[in-house]
């Protein structure tokens, strides 16, 4: 089966679809709007249902070509659909329960992104695979993910948080098992989304009955 090269098309427009996806996380880290957190995240899992689509073109892969529509269906339109009704429900518009200011959070976005491509060289990676690309590209999306999660306390903005950080690491299960069997691929999916969607119904059901609460007002609960 051909190797899927960074030189190769198909390689070029999975780094871009990397690119992409890290811009939208950094974009998502530099606003305090509920409703941006939604289509930051709705947009960057579009772009990678069409990463998958470019590995599933490549290989001509079926089951590649199922995990596309369903990560588009489910990440891309399910779930921000859901998240932008319960916004709406609750009257929820500013984040407030930010920890740092904006530009603070974006530095260390940055600082987060340029330790990701120190710990994973590249060139340490195979030459000319695209995954040496695109798992340090996969490495700093779930760093911002999880930086998200640390500097935002509303429930809200800390689930977006990890729906990022899942997205990263899907990214790069894309990447690295596409020559796998398709029990892998779909196994590795299907416990990614039950995952999401355990955390959507948890956070659903705290914000109905604390709408504006954080991390630090939970905490007050504890005996």
């Amino acid at each position: 089966m051909e190797s899927l090269n960074a030189t190769s098309a198909a390689g070029v427009l999975l780094d871009l679809c990397g690119v992409l996806m890290l811009l939208g996380a950094f974009a998502c880290l530099g606003s305090k709007l509920f409703n941006r957190y939604v289509v930051y995240y709705g947009l960057q899992s579009v772009v990678l249902s069409a990463a998958t689509g470019v590995v599933a073109f490549h290989f001509a892969r079926i089951e590649l070509w199922v995990l596309c529509v369903l990560t588009l269906l489910i990440k891309g339109i399910a779930i921000p659909t859901a998240t932008r009704r319960l916004l709406i429900a609750l009257e929820l518009k500013r984040d407030v329960a930010v920890s740092t200011g904006l530009s603070t959070a974006l530095i260390l976005g940055g600082g987060l992104t340029a330790f990701a491509y120190l710990v994973i060289r590249p060139d340490l990676l195979p030459h000319g695979v695209v995954a040496s690309a695109v798992v340090p590209l996969s490495t700093a999306i779930v760093l911002l993910g999880a930086l998200e999660m640390v500097l935002r306390r509303h429930t809200i903005a800390q689930l977006i948080g990890w729906l990022i950080v899942e997205n990263g690491v899907f990214l790069g299960a894309i990447t690295l098992v596409a020559t796998f069997p398709f029990i892998v691929e779909a196994g590795i999916f299907l416990d990614l989304v039950a995952g999401v969607l355990i955390m959507v119904v948890f956070v659903s059901g705290l914000t109905r009955e604390l709408a504006h609460a954080n991390a630090s007002e939970l905490r007050e609960l504890r005996g």
